[in-house]
């Protein structure tokens, strides 16, 4: 029987194509592949193993601060950095001449400003002249904190979430276990993780997402989707109208993330040891076989 072979290869060459690897560097999710990216090496006075426990990115400026575990020998047993993107060169260390052990901060985007709390309460970095000073909570060890039009604590030890709002304090979450890290999202919907789990909660309502208390941190995108990640990859925290049908799922499949946030265009941006990377969506599907595949930064 005569077969034209030009015919014939119009009809394989999209099986053929088909059936390749997508992308055979890039990482899964369950519903596109991201391509993963250097960005470069953040350049400070870290430990011998690096441990970077938080980054955000100031976008008026392109600067990613972070906190980070310094050297052994500093006095100090955590501090915040910062780097420009644009101009990695252009980096630096917060310091106000005296121990303060700054390990968690969040960004006040509109104003530029950085809090950042220790273990002498909440200090205040104004970005356009470049000047710390204090805030609140002098003499409190302020473990995580977050900004959301006012500021929002948890001190070492303690199972309340705080908000302060100008002289006043108001407790809008209290748990029964010790919070380790939290984050608010538009609806006022508190995601906490403590040595018990992973929790969302409204008002009265707790509920539980996941018993897993190692997640390594919480991250909200530029639209207020809700993140937190692990030893294997990067979940997205679901928060439903009705709050028990709340959950989280995995989003991408990759090992060794250390700390996340949010580049200027909305992609993840991670570290792993002291390297920046990016994931890029690549508008590509991943099929059922490829979702589990991870690679190794």
């Amino acid at each position: 029987m005569y077969c034209d072979i030009n015919m014939l290869f119009a009809i394989l060459f999209p099986i053929l194509v088909a059936s390749q690897e997508p992308c055979p560097t890039c990482v899964r999710g369950n519903e596109t592949c991201y391509n993963v990216s250097h960005v470069f090496d953040i350049d400070a006075p870290f430990r011998n193993r690096v441990v970077i426990h938080k980054l955000a990115l100031l976008r008026s400026s392109n600067t990613l601060f972070y906190s980070f575990e310094p050297r052994i020998t500093d006095p100090e047993y955590y501090k915040v950095g910062s780097i420009n993107i644009d101009d990695p060169t252009n980096s630096s260390v917060v310091s106000v001449g005296k121990t303060m052990n700054f390990g968690t901060f969040d960004l006040d985007q509109d104003n530029g400003l950085v809090y950042l709390g220790g273990g002498d309460g909440i200090y205040v970095l104004d970005t356009k002249v470049d000047k710390v000073a204090p805030y609140s909570s002098r003499g409190d060890s302020v473990l995580s904190l977050f900004y959301k039009g006012n500021v929002y604590f948890v001190t070492y030890g303690d199972s309340r979430v705080v908000k302060k709002k100008g002289d006043n304090f108001e407790v809008i979450v209290e748990h029964t276990m010790p919070l380790k890290t939290f984050v608010v999202s538009k609806d006022y919907v508190t995601v906490c993780l403590s040595t018990y789990g992973l929790f969302a909660s409204k008002k009265d309502e707790i509920v539980w997402l996941s018993y897993n208390p190692y997640f390594r941190g919480l991250a909200v995108d530029r639209h207020d989707v809700i993140y937190t990640w692990w030893l294997d990859g990067i979940y997205k925290v679901i928060i439903e109208k009705n709050l028990s049908e709340s959950r989280i799922v995995k989003a991408v499949y990759i090992d060794d993330v250390g700390s996340l946030t949010f580049d200027l265009d909305n992609n993840f941006i991670f570290t792993s040891g002291k390297s920046l990377y990016r994931l890029n969506d690549l508008n590509t599907t991943c099929d059922g076989s490829e979702k589990k595949k991870k690679i190794r930064i």
